[in-house]
């Protein structure tokens, strides 16, 4: 009996530790909340379409993408649609597309902005899809403002499908 205890105790012991070592292990396929930064600017030069009214920007764009979980970290690469309205004292909207290369894998969806109420900050938001290592996860962001490269961006990354987002991005000129 005498030996059994401590036989017992250390194989208790030991499936405490394998359990923890596995949770540690286990964090990069679970749901996470991330925060982070992107530090985002044009990759290229603008095709300019616009009129007295509106004004429509195809810009191609590159982020550098500093979050909490390195899934969703990296380089970002994007076309962004920015549309402004003379009429609305030159209020802009954006819809963007874009691919986010992690270090096992792609984030690859769409996103959008619309200025807020002072035209100073770009509050925006964006939905990807993970692709390789990443296939059957989605990575759901926020960015108080966009404009700023130090602002924080919080997100989800969780495994299972985009949430439904419409069929009216990206943004396509009027006929």
């Amino acid at each position: 009996m005498r030996t059994l205890r401590p036989l017992l105790a250390g194989t208790v012991m030991v499936l405490l530790l394998v359990s923890q070592v596995s949770l540690v292990v286990g964090q990069e396929d679970t749901d996470a909340h991330v925060t982070g930064t992107f530090a985002c600017g044009p990759a290229g030069e603008p095709t300019v379409l616009e009129d007295d009214s509106v004004g429509l920007w195809l810009i191609p764009g590159s982020c550098t993408v500093a979050m909490s979980d390195p899934r969703v970290s990296g380089t970002m690469v994007n076309d962004l649609q920015e549309v402004c309205f003379a009429e609305a004292g030159g209020a802009c909207m954006f819809s963007i597309s874009g691919e986010l290369t992690g270090p096992d894998g792609t984030w690859v969806g769409t996103g959008g902005s619309i200025h807020d109420a002072t035209r100073t900050a770009l509050p925006s938001w964006a939905t990807l899809e993970g692709t390789g290592a990443y296939e059957g996860w989605s990575f759901v962001f926020y960015a108080a403002d966009q404009l700023d490269p130090t602002a924080e961006v919080s997100g989800i990354v969780y495994e299972g499908p985009p949430p439904p987002w419409g069929d009216s991005l990206p943004l396509v000129p009027a006929e």
